[in-house]
């Protein structure tokens, strides 16, 4: 009773040990559907794609909670888009893929040309400084 205990302690602590890990899709082509799959952590997962190479900015792309270890994504961005997957699990620990370069398909039915998906914004254009005509 007591070596079970203890080895079912040691499996659950595996993912821990071992950390949250992302893999790097290969070919991802626009229009097409692409697997992205990770291992340890804790679930639930946030999955966010980045721009290439800058992990602290927006988000490009951010995708449903996930509670198993992949999702498939039919990617809706452009040829030459760079991005990082960024995968956040429920404590907080983050992982990152290399740098993804995405490649030009047949198809661009599917792109996404919106210039912003995060949702609703508005604002107000507002003068800022006068001119004063000069009599000459």
């Amino acid at each position: 009773m007591k070596f079970t205990t203890i080895f079912v302690a040691l499996v659950s602590a595996v993912p821990a040990v071992f950390g949250l890990t992302v893999n790097t899709p290969a070919n991802v082509v626009e229009c097409q559907p692409i697997l992205f799959s990770w291992s340890g952590g804790q679930s639930p997962y946030y999955l966010t794609l980045v721009p290439g190479g800058q992990s602290m900015a927006s988000p490009i792309k951010s995708f449903p909670t996930q509670t198993g270890t992949s999702y498939t994504w039919n990617v809706d961005l452009q040829a030459n888009t760079l991005f990082n997957i960024a995968l956040k699990d429920s404590t907080g620990a983050t992982a990152y893929s290399d740098i993804v370069t995405i490649a030009a398909g047949s198809d661009t039915t599917c792109l996404n040309t919106a210039v912003n998906e995060g949702g609703a914004s508005s604002g107000t254009a507002v003068a800022s400084g006068t001119s004063t005509p000069t009599a000459g």
